[in-house]
C-alpha cells in the first residue's frame, strides 16, 4: 500500500469531510456532570489509603501483645534459670551458720507462691530464706514447704462455719444461766414440744418461779407452735408444800375434751420436771373448775407418766428446714426397740422418722450410764445437718433411758457439728434451744 502523506491542509481537508455533530447539551448541565464526576474521583482517591491504613493497624494490634509476651516470657526464663542457679549454689555451701535457722522459722507467709507464677514465687523464697544461710538437701527444703502449704490448707478448713446443734447442752451453760423447759402444743393438739430457753437465775425466785415469770416472754406463734396458755390462767407456787396454783378466769369456756386434755397434759408435764406433789385448779379464787366433758375439777395429783419414749422430727409446716425433735408419748420397753421405731415415721401425728434407712446400727449397752453404737460399713454418716439432728435424736432417746453418754463407732469421720466422735459424747440438758427476746 502506498504510504499516505499526512499534511497538514490535507488533514484540514479531511476533517472538514467529517459530518456535522451537533451537542444538544447545554453548558450548564455539562458544567454539573463535570463537577459530579470530579467529586467521585476524589472520593476514589482517599478511600484506598483509608482501607490501608485500618488493615494496618489491626495487625499492629494482634502483633505488638503477642511480640510483648514473647520478650516476657524470655525474661522470666532467664530469670528463672539464674536464681536457680543462685539457689543451687547456696545449696552446696559448707553449713557454718545453718544453726541459727531452724525448719520452725520457716513461716507460711515466707512460702506463699505467687498465683500467676509459682516457680517464680518458690524460687524467690529460697532466695531469701538460703542466702548467707544454706538449708543443705534442696529437696528437704521443698518438704519443708510442702507441710506448711498443708497446714494452711488445713486452717483454712478450720475457718468454715460449725453446724449447730438444737438441743442444750452442758457447755452451752453459763455459770449465772438456768435452764427452762416448757411443753407446748402443736396447733392440732397433738405433739407436746419441749422448748427450752436460757434465763439468768435470781436469788430471790426458786426455779419453778422463774418459769412462770418467762411464761408470758415466750414466742409461741413465732415458733410455729400453738400456745401455752391459752386461757391465760394465773400460777402461784408454794415451795415449802410443793403445791402449784392454777386460777382460770370466770369467762374461761372450757367445753371440749381436747381442750381439757391439753390443760392435763401441760400441767402433769410441769408436775414431773419440778417434782409438784398436787396442783390446785381455781376459778376466780374459787375452788374448782368446769373441764368440759369431764365436769369440775379441783386438783390434779400426782401421776406416774412415762418417761421412756422415742424422739422423732415434728416439723411445723413445709417451709420449716429444722425440726423439732418430739418425744412420741407412748412407752417402749428398751432403748434397741426405741431407735428401731425411729426409722418409721407416724403420720397421723405428722412426726417424720428421725433415723434414715440408710443409717444402720447395732447397740450394745456399755455400763448403765454409757451406751455404744456402732455404724454398719454401708451407714451414710456425713458432717451435715440431716446427720446432726439423727445423731440428736439418737442422744436424746438414750437420755429417756437414763443413759448419760453415747459412744458412736465406724463412722469413717471423726466430727459431726460440735461432736468430737473420737470421744463419748454426752446427752444433751434439754431438747429445742430457743431464743427469748
Amino acid at each position: 500500500m502506498k504510504k499516505q502523506d499526512w499534511k497538514d491542509d490535507h488533514i484540514e481537508e479531511l476533517l472538514k469531510q467529517l459530518p456535522k455533530i451537533t451537542n444538544h447539551i447545554s453548558k450548564q448541565d455539562m458544567y454539573q456532570q463535570m463537577m459530579i464526576y470530579k467529586e467521585q474521583k476524589k472520593r476514589k482517591r482517599w478511600l484506598t489509603p483509608s482501607v490501608a491504613s485500618a488493615v494496618a493497624v489491626l495487625l499492629l494490634c494482634i502483633l505488638v501483645p503477642t511480640m510483648i509476651n514473647f520478650q516476657d516470657s524470655a525474661g522470666s526464663d532467664v530469670d528463672n534459670s539464674e536464681q536457680e542457679n543462685q539457689v543451687a549454689s547456696n545449696a552446696t555451701q559448707p553449713k557454718e551458720a545453718n544453726d541459727e535457722i531452724t525448719n520452725d522459722e520457716i513461716t507460711n507467709d515466707e512460702i506463699t507462691n505467687d498465683e500467676s507464677n509459682p516457680t517464680q514465687g518458690n524460687t524467690e523464697d529460697k532466695v531469701e530464706n538460703e542466702e548467707g544461710t544454706p538449708k543443705g538437701d534442696i529437696d528437704q527444703t521443698g518438704d519443708i514447704y510442702a507441710q506448711n502449704e498443708q497446714a494452711g490448707d488445713a486452717d483454712d478448713g478450720n475457718e468454715q462455719p460449725v453446724i449447730e446443734p438444737t438441743a442444750v447442752y452442758a457447755e452451752d451453760i453459763k455459770g449465772q444461766e438456768e435452764v427452762l423447759t416448757y411443753s407446748i402444743p402443736d396447733h392440732n393438739v397433738q405433739n407436746f414440744i419441749p422448748i427450752s430457753v436460757m434465763v439468768n437465775k435470781e436469788a430471790e425466785l426458786s426455779k419453778m418461779e422463774l418459769f412462770i415469770n418467762y411464761m408470758s416472754e415466750l414466742k409461741e406463734a413465732e415458733w410455729g407452735l400453738g400456745e401455752l396458755n391459752p386461757f391465760d390462767a394465773d400460777f402461784h407456787y408454794d415451795s415449802s408444800n410443793q403445791v402449784l396454783t392454777v386460777d382460770f378466769h370466770a369467762a374461761t369456756n372450757i367445753t371440749t375434751s381436747s381442750q381439757s386434755e391439753t390443760i392435763k397434759e401441760i400441767l402433769t408435764d410441769m408436775m414431773a420436771d419440778f417434782n409438784i406433789k398436787k396442783i390446785d385448779l381455781l376459778t376466780d379464787g374459787e375452788q374448782g373448775v368446769e373441764m368440759g366433758n369431764e365436769g369440775f375439777t379441783e386438783e390434779i395429783n400426782q401421776v406416774d407418766t412415762p418417761n421412756k419414749s422415742a424422739y422423732y422430727f415434728y416439723y411445723p409446716n413445709e417451709e420449716w428446714t429444722t425440726p423439732f425433735l418430739v418425744p412420741f408419748r407412748k412407752k417402749i420397753n428398751s432403748v434397741t426397740d426405741a431407735f428401731a421405731a425411729m426409722k418409721t415415721g407416724i403420720e397421723t401425728y405428722n412426726l417424720k422418722a428421725s433415723i434414715p434407712d440408710d443409717i444402720d446400727f447395732e447397740t450394745e449397752v456399755v455400763s448403765d450410764e454409757q451406751l455404744l453404737i456402732t455404724f454398719e460399713d454401708d451407714a451414710d454418716i456425713k458432717n451435715d445437718e440431716e446427720t446432726l439432728y439423727t445423731i440428736e435424736a439418737i442422744l436424746l432417746t438414750a437420755k429417756e433411758f437414763e443413759y448419760n453418754e453415747v459412744k458412736l463407732e465406724n463412722t469413717e469421720i471423726d466430727q459431726i457439728g460440735r461432736f468430737d466422735l473420737e470421744k463419748e459424747i454426752q446427752v444433751p440438758v434439754a431438747p429445742n434451744k430457743r431464743d427469748l427476746p
